[in-house]
């Protein structure tokens, strides 16, 4: 099962730079921790987690156009490309609006925001006007530009440490508002850089996005796009509720020993997920040419990547709790049995994206809707159910582990269908 050298060394150099900026992450967590307090640490990782949720206002829409791109690349036919680029970039000023209205609502409704207001809008407003940059995401991974685009994202990470640092040393006062100012106004700056590095070459045209007719010349491309949009609701449903729903039922200090953990094995599958958003991409250009060996040699790469991840998971575990004891200088401490429900979902989620990778380039996604409608509407209920037991910090990732399992077999076996039946 040989792989192309473009494709390791986009794969060796993007997990260099993420294990760089996983680093990065990782050591402003204690200073940070030490700076705040436990109880204001709580309150800015719960505050911040909804920043992912704003992906979903794409409704699907990028990774429908990154499929695109990789398919133009591979036939060479771009006539279209760019028109459908400014379609999608329409659509997400459209979104924008969307976002703040919605946010808006949540000041008044969601816990956190409520009783922190005025950060939450030093937080959001900028991310929530700055959302069309992120289109930039998806464009750049389908141009297979990986390491460009990881770079940009580590100078990101070094940017916040370097604050994060002043910060903890008194050298530079901030207070909480004042982080969040960096926090957004870091935020436009990556998205901005990377939406600029994405479209260099591809002679596009700005004053495309004036023109309304390209919305409308990409309306099968955002039809597409909705489907993709139902999946990302089950992905973060399922992986980015734990902070709210901890903070719900538990204590603060729940809250801070919950994202702790988290963000150990959050580092594990960001570094799995370079491996997915390559080899999708070689997916991506297997199909557009129809070359059935190159994609049944993928989806082999695929499991048995997924599968050496799983039984590394489950090795690193064992050091987990000295590491989080050493990390956040026993401010933090774990037991190793409150660790196995974080692993097993890691386990789950990267064998699960193995199938799944090989049906979003092939754009097979109904049944993967079905699935992920089903785990949306459980994963509270169940959740609230093991938090009733006494689960405790463990509850959010044993019930996402639970309802991921389903559409792990089904995505497994489907994706090999796909390539063993394909024409």
């Amino acid at each position: 099962m040989s792989i192309n050298l473009a494709v390791v060394r986009s794969i060796t150099g993007s997990i260099a730079i993420k294990l760089i900026s996983s680093v990065v992450a990782l050591v402003s967590v204690p200073l940070l921790l030490k700076t705040l307090g436990t109880s204001e640490y709580a309150v800015w990782v719960t505050s911040t987690a909804l920043v992912a949720w704003l992906n979903l206002f794409d409704f699907g829409s990028g990774y429908s156009l990154k499929n695109k791109v990789t398919e133009s690349l591979a036939t060479g036919e771009f006539e279209e490309l760019n028109v459908l680029i400014a379609g999608t970039f329409q659509f997400y000023i459209c979104m924008s609006v969307a976002i703040l209205l919605a946010f808006i609502c949540s000041l008044y409704t969601i816990d956190v925001f409520k009783a922190n207001k005025v950060l939450a809008m030093i937080i959001y407003l900028p991310i929530i006007f700055s959302f069309p940059l992120t289109l930039g995401h998806f464009i750049i991974q389908g141009r297979k530009k990986f390491n460009t685009f990881n770079l940009i994202l580590m100078s990101q990470s070094m940017l916040w440490l370097v604050v994060v640092v002043l910060f903890s040393l008194s050298a530079l006062f901030i207070g909480i508002w004042k982080l969040a100012a960096f926090y957004s106004f870091f935020f436009f700056l990556t998205n901005l850089t990377i939406l600029i590095a994405s479209l260099k070459g591809m002679d596009f045209k700005w004053r495309e996005i004036f023109n309304i007719n390209n919305i409308k010349a990409s309306k099968d491309s955002l039809k597409v796009g909705y489907r993709f949009f139902l999946l990302q609701v089950s992905s973060l449903f399922l992986f980015s509720l734990g902070n709210i729903l901890t903070y719900n039922h538990l204590t603060l200090k729940n809250v801070a020993e919950y994202d702790t953990i988290n963000k150990v094995y959050v580092m594990g599958m960001t570094l799995f997920n370079v491996i997915i958003s390559v080899l999708w991409a070689e997916v991506s250009h297997a199909k557009a040419l129809k070359d059935k060996s190159a994609l049944m040699r993928l989806y082999k790469q695929l499991f048995l990547i997924a599968l050496g991840f799983s039984l590394g998971t489950a090795l690193f575990t064992l050091f987990v709790p000295y590491i989080i004891g050493i990390w956040t200088k026993q401010v933090i401490r774990v037991q190793l049995i409150t660790l196995v429900p974080f692993a097993i979902l890691v386990t789950s989620q990267s064998l699960a994206y193995a199938g799944a990778v090989i049906l979003n380039a092939f754009e097979e996604l109904n049944v993967q809707i079905y699935f992920s409608i089903f785990a949306s509407i459980l994963i509270i209920p169940l959740s609230n159910f093991f938090f009733q037991n006494h689960f405790g910090i463990g509850t959010v990732p044993l019930a996402s582990s639970i309802l991921i399992f389903p559409s792990l077999v089904f995505g497994l076996i489907r994706a090999k269908t796909i390539i063993t039946n394909m024409e």
